[in-house]
């Protein structure tokens, strides 16, 4: 297995590195854009991920439940809600409802019995959310090749 890290102070090039990062961020933020429709959709798209599925992260996912191609059982995500939006993206309360409310007219959110926010069913096995995963997959790789190029990260054999 190979292992990448990043040097201490960026390997003397933070600078580069600085700007690297903030390519990647844009290029990532493009990209969800394209799907969103806006840059402050798409904000609200990123933060309902990392609301109700960062747990996600911290244990072991069931095989059948690794793809974007199987439906996830809702009642297995975290709890979000236009408050916990409005915390995570900086908008006020009222600016993250009305998108919110714009993205369930649209289909891609719906608002859960309990009031809750969540991706509409379906929305996520559409291939346009394939598509942004393998765009992000690939801008990413290629931002690694940079860092590890510049130095400010290495690859090491475990």
């Amino acid at each position: 297995m190979i292992r990448i890290q990043a040097q201490p102070q960026a390997g003397g090039e933070s600078r580069l590195a600085g700007i690297q990062m903030a390519m990647l961020t844009l290029r990532c933020m493009e990209h969800y854009r394209d799907v969103a429709g806006d840059q402050d959709s798409a904000l609200i798209l990123l933060a309902v991920v990392a609301i109700s599925a960062e747990r996600l992260t911290r244990g072991s996912l069931a095989e059948e439940l690794r793809s974007l191609e199987s439906p996830f059982p809702q009642d297995q995500l975290g709890v979000c809600n236009v408050s916990s939006i409005a915390v995570a993206t900086g908008f006020n309360r009222e600016t993250a409802r009305r998108h919110v409310n714009r993205l369930i007219e649209r289909g891609v959110l719906e608002r859960g019995n309990d009031g809750s926010i969540q991706f509409a069913a379906g929305y996520l096995q559409g291939g346009q959310i394939a598509d942004l995963l393998q765009a992000q997959l690939d801008t990413l790789g290629r931002s690694v090749t940079e860092f590890l190029r510049m130095g400010a990260m290495v690859a090491t054999e475990e």
